[in-house]
Parts: C-alpha cells; structure tokens; sequence
C-alpha cells in the first residue's frame, strides 16, 4: 500500500474518532453517526453520514428538479464525489438547521441561500484547498421539505409539507383530493403511504371535470410569501397549456388562498374555430393570444387575423370586430366577454365522397359540400363498365344531423308523434320503415336529370352493383335459384324454367322484386330487368286443429244446404198438392 493511501487512512480514523467520542451513547454499529469503509483492491474510500440518511425519512427523490435555479437552505441532502490524487464519495451529508454542512478534511461550510451552482464551487475551492489535484462534483441526493399553508373555501385546509421546488399544483392537491393507496399497491413499502414519495407525486393528475368544472377559483390562487410579498397562478392556465409561468414554486410558510368560483364572478369565454370551447374565470392579465392557447389553438379552418367580441352592458349587447393581428394583440380584454373566432369556410375543401362496385374508377372524390352533384361525380368516374347494373345503384347518406353547416333534413319518425293521431300500431311501423330505409337512396345512373338534381355531401357513398345476367326464381316452384336473363322472357317463362308451380303454390300471387328499389309489382306492369327476383307465393299454412274445425265447419254447412233444399222440396211438394186438390 502506497504512502499516499496511507496518510489518508490515518487521517480519516482521526476524523471518525473525533465523529465518535463526543457520543459515546451510539457505540454500537447501527446508531454510529459516520460510516469510513476502505477497500483493499481500489485506492478509495466511501463516507456516510448515517445520521443525515435517517433525518431524511429514508426517502427516495426521483423527480426532475430544475437544478440551475435551486436553493440550498437547512434540509437539504448532499452528495460529494472526490476524483483524483483522493478518490471517494461522500453519502448524506445534510444541511443543518444553521444552513451548514459539515464535510470530512475540510470542515464547515455555509451553503444556506446559495444556487445549487454557487455551493458546488464553493465546496470544490474548499475541498482542493485541502487535498490538491482532486476533481470534485455535487449533487443533491433529496430536496429540503418546506411546510405551507393552504386556507380558503377548499375541502382540506390548513398546513402541508411539501417539498423544495414543488409547484402550487402539486402543493395544494391534497387540499382538494384525499391520498389514497395506488390500486394494486396495498403491499408497498411505507414509503408509498408518504405523501412526498415519488410515486405518490406523479399520481396527483388533476380530473379534467374538475377542471372545466368551475368549483373554485383556480385562475386567481393568491400566495403571500413570508416576506410579505404577494404572488398569483392560474392554475387552469398551467394545466390547459404546460406553462410554468402560471404555475410557481412555493416558498417555506407561504400562505395559499383558494375561495370557490361563483355564478356571479367574472368570466370570459372563447368559442369558434378553436378546438375547445371554453368558459373561464376572468383575469386581469388575460390576453386573446392566452386564451387561444388555453383552448388548445385555431382550428385549421379559423380565419386568419379575425375576431368577434361581444360584451354585455348596461346599454345592451355591444359588438366589436377585430381584423387585423395588431388589434387583436393588443385588444384589452373586459370581464364577461365573449371572444368568437370564425370559421373560414373556404379552407374546408376536404369533403368526399366514395364510389363502389361498377364504375371505370373507384375510390373517394372530392366535391362541394351541399353543390357538387351526383351528375358531375359520374364524369370523375369515367363512366360505367360493361357489367354495371345502373338501374340498381344506390346512395348512403350521412347521418343526419352530421354535417358542419347544422342539421340537415331527416326522416324520424319519434318527432311526427305530436301532431299525430295515428295508432301505437302505426308508429311502430313508422319505426320500421325508418330501419329499413337506412338513409339510402335509390338511384338510376341512366337517368341524366335525376343525377343532376342530387347534391352530395361530405360522407355520402355510391354504390354500383354488378350485373350477373341473371333472374333469381325462388318461392313455390320445384327448382328455385338463378337463371340466365332472357329479355324476350317473361315470368311465367321463367317459372317454366324452374320446374313450375309446386304443390303449394298459390299461382293467383306471383309477383315480380325489382333490383333497384326492391319494391313488389304485379309481373303485368312491370318489365324484368337483370337482378331482378321472381316470388311464387304459397297457400297459407294452416294450423292441425283449425283446419280440423274449418272442415267440420264446412260439413256442418254442406248438411245445413241439404236439409234446407229437402224443406224447400217438401214446401213445394205440398203446395202443389194444396193446388191440385183445389182445382179438382
């Protein structure tokens, strides 16, 4: 072992012989107040200031600290880290009450008001000073904690203890939401029962609804600082935008004053093209470039440097309208405005539409909301192809109701109830018919002035069928199924072909399902049409013992018949008899 190496040996046991003999009541290994381990493979040595760890709460700090602006004061705890003609590390060193840490070989140094920067220089000049040509870096093993006091209109008031560089809404959490055991966590540590640890911290996350739920003035928190000061946060602010500003560090014995947001304090909103609307708690600070970015910013299609406001007065609605960004930056807002961004609507060329099935091309297309029309939408497809069934096409609109213009036009049957006399019977078909329309409209691309009398809207879908050149036959016939279209065919060709009538087949009701709109025709008055369906209605089932009934009921009246023309025989059997005894 080099000279060196044992010169600071010696000089370390003087050390912790003077650390140990002023207490002789902590004799034993687990209550002594420094801890000197030398190794025997690396030319080092590790210190730790038991005591210091122990005054700490054995609480580990793993949030992010803005280190360059921090303050050193009574609390804190250190950490020092030696490199060079002496290697080491220095564990929990704390500052004491006197804003003083007490290092090894280098003694007392006054740390209490300086930035975390300024007491890292200061203790490497002091550190050199005493072992030369050793490089020499701080760190802060776990910020002081500081006590406020939180009073006002909240759930839980009274004082806290918070710790170094907490900002207010972290501070003042628990003066609203009671600490309760993370889900899945009743098996922690004790530390998770501490309302500072880490993971306590990262899970104090405010509610949106409580939030935009305006209960308590969270935009004007008043914080008077021991000095007498007064400072203010807006915590919506903070949590709307991320900005720090709005949101400041709390100081040791800073009284926070919270009171409840009421109908009758001053607001301000902002609406429009932004992405949330807002109704907030006015400030006076307030500006239209602050209050966007609480509502998340323009939306895409906002106006560019416009702005509405409208104010209420003693002397009615009054209405200004900002449209240049000069004015609008500097405008001063007022309690109780109302800020309305406008809508370009210029900038909302995004609509479309989609095409399926039959058509040269596919795809969505781009229109005019409300003007392009389904004429012009067939030019940008190219046309039909040859297998396309255009009599069969079909539209599916967009709910209603969904458009960014208002609500367009619909069928609903729930509001024709109040002015009506039908029967429940009646509305519930109404019901149906509305299911089974499904905003579709039938379509025939073969019809030039219908198609140019369709407006489309944003969302809406075409559908082409494919034509497979068949008829399907179905219903009381021997062989149903698809059959190759004929047009010199009609449906009783058709029903020839599929093994005629069945044995149940009612041939008085034969009717003929039309591709395009799926509606029943006599096969009379109408032409079939590829896709196009032929029914074969049957005769109705009958039940066993009503048909049993039904045919005693015709017995008994084919008896009736009979004895009522054997009565009808017997009467004029008998006056004829009368007649020809008469004329005798």
């Amino acid at each position: 072992m080099s000279f060196r190496v044992h010169i600071t040996i010696l000089s370390l046991a003087a050390i912790a012989l003077t650390g140990i003999l002023p207490a002789p009541a902590m004799a034993q290994d687990d209550e002594r107040p420094m801890t000197i381990q030398f190794s025997r493979n690396f030319d080092r040595f590790f210190y730790l200031d038991e005591i210091g760890i122990q005054m700490a709460m054995t609480r580990l700090y793993e949030s992010h600290l803005d280190i360059e602006t921090y303050r050193l004061d009574s609390g804190d705890l250190l950490g020092l880290s030696l490199e060079g003609n002496v290697s080491g590390t220095y564990r929990g060193l704390r500052v004491n009450s006197h804003g003083v840490i007490l290092l090894p070989q280098a003694g007392m140094v006054t740390v209490r008001g300086l930035l975390f920067h300024e007491a890292a220089e200061l203790i490497a000049e002091r550190v050199k000073r005493e072992l030369p040509d050793t490089r020499v870096e701080l760190f802060l093993e776990q910020p002081r904690a500081v006590k406020i006091h939180v009073v006002g209109n909240v759930p839980h008031t009274g004082p806290h203890l918070v710790l170094a560089q907490t900002r207010v809404d972290q501070a003042i959490y628990h003066s609203f939401f009671q600490p309760t055991m993370a889900e899945g966590q009743e098996e922690q540590v004790l530390a998770a029962d501490d309302p500072l640890s880490p993971m306590r911290m990262l899970a104090n996350k405010y509610p949106d609804e409580f939030v935009g739920s305006n209960q308590f003035a969270l935009r004007n928190i008043s914080i008077t600082r021991i000095d007498g000061t007064v400072e203010t946060a807006d915590l919506i602010r903070y949590l709307r935008t991320g900005d720090e500003e709005a949101n400041p560090v709390v100081k040791e014995g800073d009284i926070i004053h919270i009171n409840r947001f009421y109908a009758y304090n001053p607001r301000v909103s902002i609406s429009g093209a932004v992405h949330r609307d807002l109704e907030l708690e006015f400030r006076e600070d307030d500006s239209v470039e602050r209050l966007t970015r609480m509502a998340g910013g323009k939306t895409y299609d906002a106006t560019d440097h416009h702005l509405r406001v409208v104010r209420r007065t003693d002397q009615g609605l009054q209405e200004f309208i900002l449209d240049d960004s000069t004015a609008i930056a500097s405008y001063d807002i007022q309690p109780n405005d109302r800020l309305i961004i406008p809508y370009d609507r210029e900038k909302r060329a995004t609509h479309t539409v989609q095409v399926y099935g039959e058509a040269n091309f596919t795809g969505r297309f781009p229109i005019e909301d409300g003007a392009t029309t389904l004429y012009e939408l067939m030019q940008l497809t190219g046309g039909l192809t040859n297998q396309a069934m255009p009599h069969a096409a079909y539209m599916l609109r967009t709910q209603p109701g969904q458009t960014e213009y208002g609500t367009r036009p619909s069928f609903s049957p729930s509001r024709l109830r109040r002015t009506s006399d039908q029967f429940a019977e009646g509305f519930a078909y109404l019901d149906l018919e509305a299911q089974l329309i499904q905003n579709r409209v039938n379509i025939d691309l073969t019809d030039d002035d219908q198609l140019k009398e369709v407006k489309l809207f944003n969302g809406d879908r075409l559908h082409i069928p494919k034509s497979e050149g068949t008829v399907f036959v179905f219903g009381q016939v021997n062989d149903p199924g698809y059959y190759n279209f004929d047009p010199g065919r009609n449906s009783d060709g058709y029903i020839s072909q599929a093994g005629g009538f069945a044995l149940a087949a009612d041939q008085d009701r034969i009717f003929v399902i039309k591709a395009k709109n799926e509606a029943w025709y006599h096969p009379d008055d109408v032409t079939l049409e590829p896709g196009d369906l032929v029914f074969v209605d049957r005769v109705p089932f009958d039940e066993l013992q009503a048909a049993r009934a039904y045919d005693l009921q015709k017995r008994s009246q084919r008896n009736s018949n009979i004895q009522l023309i054997m009565t009808g025989l017997t009467t004029i059997t008998s006056i004829i008899t009368a007649y020809i005894a008469v004329t005798r």
